[in-house]
């Protein structure tokens, strides 16, 4: 494949990124600064446990869900982390899916059982305006909270949103590990170099070496510009139904839904088996791209 990074950093935004930085044994300090940095917990996560990304549900007909990040903590706390970068419709009700799927995982058959949980945790970190909310927090956070007295529930679900669009620091206002990974996340793409710093801190300077397009090997390189052209691919459909929306009077909103259902119909029928040569005759596509479709389900 020709060689043709725009930059000197992969993009962490795409599916290969993302799971370069994030999802690899190789280098799990930087998932633990992000989840340490993210969670705060009272005392640091000091490792943590990839484990299955797809969770096939408890009976044959359920629906299975592929998380971009499962982990699992010492104590057994679970915890999914999601990039998500194209709108969705409903995505609250997809996040707090995704988390019920893994509390339910739970379940053990018999008597014994006494519903006992460990908690289950998401983070997802949204690409895009996220319009189900009417204020606007560059961070969300969502738990169980009993309303007459505003104390925890359950500590048992917790969710925390992330939005990358939100995020207008420069390098030099970062002033905390969250601020540094959201500041990269949204510019690591398009930089020469790591915010000098960032670099005393030594995960940040780790992450400048191992992230640099040209100490990917043959095989990397290829996986991600294969991962890139998606990532660009998909931008362009949005930013051209965009354009086509506005001119013909239509609301971006139903633009984007339309796109999205059209992806969601490829991705069912990929879910039930149907071949991509099939699905790609039906939506005047070509198979690799339905494939590509298929695979990146961030």
């Amino acid at each position: 494949m020709k060689d043709s990074a725009p930059s000197v950093y992969i993009n962490p935004l795409t599916d290969f990124g993302f799971k370069f930085i994030f999802g690899r044994d190789a280098d799990k300090e930087f998932i633990l600064s992000f989840l340490n940095a993210v969670l705060q917990p009272e005392s640091m996560i000091e490792d943590v446990e990839f484990v299955d990304k797809e969770n096939k549900g408890g009976h044959k007909d359920d629906r299975a869900l592929i998380y971009d990040l499962h982990c699992k903590l010492g104590d057994g706390s679970k915890i999914i982390v999601e990039m998500q970068n194209r709108y969705q419709a409903h995505f609250s009700d997809r996040a707090l899916y995704y988390l019920a799927a893994d509390i339910h995982a739970q379940g053990q058959k018999g008597e014994a059982w006494q519903y006992e949980l460990t908690p289950v945790y998401g983070i997802f970190i949204m690409n895009f305006e996220w319009s189900d909310v009417a204020e606007q927090y560059l961070r969300e956070d969502v738990f169980l909270v009993n309303m007459q007295t505003k104390k925890c529930f359950s500590d048992k679900l917790g969710m925390t949103f992330l939005k990358i669009p939100m995020m207008d620091k420069d390098a030099d206002e970062c002033g905390t590990t969250l601020d540094r990974w959201l500041y990269l996340l949204k510019n690591m793409d398009h930089m020469e170099a790591m915010p000098h710093a960032f670099m005393q801190d030594p995960v940040f300077r780790r992450l400048g070496q191992v992230t640099r397009y040209a100490a990917l090997d043959k095989d990397q390189k290829e996986a991600y510009q294969a991962s890139l052209k998606t990532y660009r691919d998909n931008y362009a459909i949005l930013q051209t139904e965009r354009a086509e929306g506005r001119a013909e009077g239509r609301a971006e909103g139903r633009v984007e839904g339309r796109m999205l259902e059209r992806i969601d119909n490829i991705r069912m029928m990929l879910a039930h088996g149907l071949p991509a040569e099939k699905i790609g005759e039906m939506f005047g596509m070509g198979a690799d791209e339905v494939r590509s479709i298929g695979a990146d389900m961030g």
